[in-house]
């Protein structure tokens, strides 16, 4: 087992091939030890979890119908053939246009759009929405940014609480 693998794996699940377990965890202070490493163990899964979860939550990953739909529309719509204009600005679809207008199940918002041959719908993004996913994005971060920093400094005190156990054993047998 490789020794950055072993910081992950909680001290009560290790075994080191220098040390027998002989003697079972006597005192308190081990066995919260031993505690604090499971749920730093439970948090860090959780925040990975969630990491991926978020991803979602901030549309950074398409949806599976959303990459599909749009291989299976058609070859090249009107405002990429020819010139158009927009009658319409981008706006949040309502109920009912979300039923009648494949352009809204994609984004939530569509444009109406005057080609020369004819008058469509397209989906379009709304600035705010674009702007409201990218800061839940940054706070999101920022939050797990504070949680990892919060686990760091919690390790790094177990391993220093550790290390002066050491040093005190080892001066004890002197």
């Amino acid at each position: 087992m490789s020794a950055g693998l072993q910081f992950f794996i909680p001290l009560a699940l290790r075994k080191s091939p220098f040390k027998t377990n002989k003697f079972p965890v006597r005192n308190r202070e081990e066995r919260m030890l031993q505690l604090a490493e499971l749920v730093y163990l439970l948090v860090y899964l959780c925040t990975v979890w969630n990491m991926f979860i978020s991803f979602r939550v901030c549309d950074a990953v398409p949806l599976q119908s959303e990459r599909n739909a749009t291989s299976i529309s058609q070859s090249r719509p009107c405002w990429e053939k020819e010139e158009f204009s927009i009658i319409r600005e981008c706006t949040p679809c309502h109920d009912y246009e979300k039923t009648v207008h494949v352009e809204c199940t994609f984004t939530g918002f569509v444009e109406e759009v005057k080609c020369i041959s004819d008058q469509r719908y397209r989906s379009c993004r709304s600035v705010e929405m674009e702007e409201l996913k990218f800061w839940k994005f940054e706070g999101i971060m920022v939050l797990l940014g504070v949680i990892f920093a919060i686990i760091v400094m919690f390790r790094q005190r177990t391993l220093d609480r550790r290390a002066e156990q050491k040093v005190q054993r080892q001066l004890g047998v002197i």
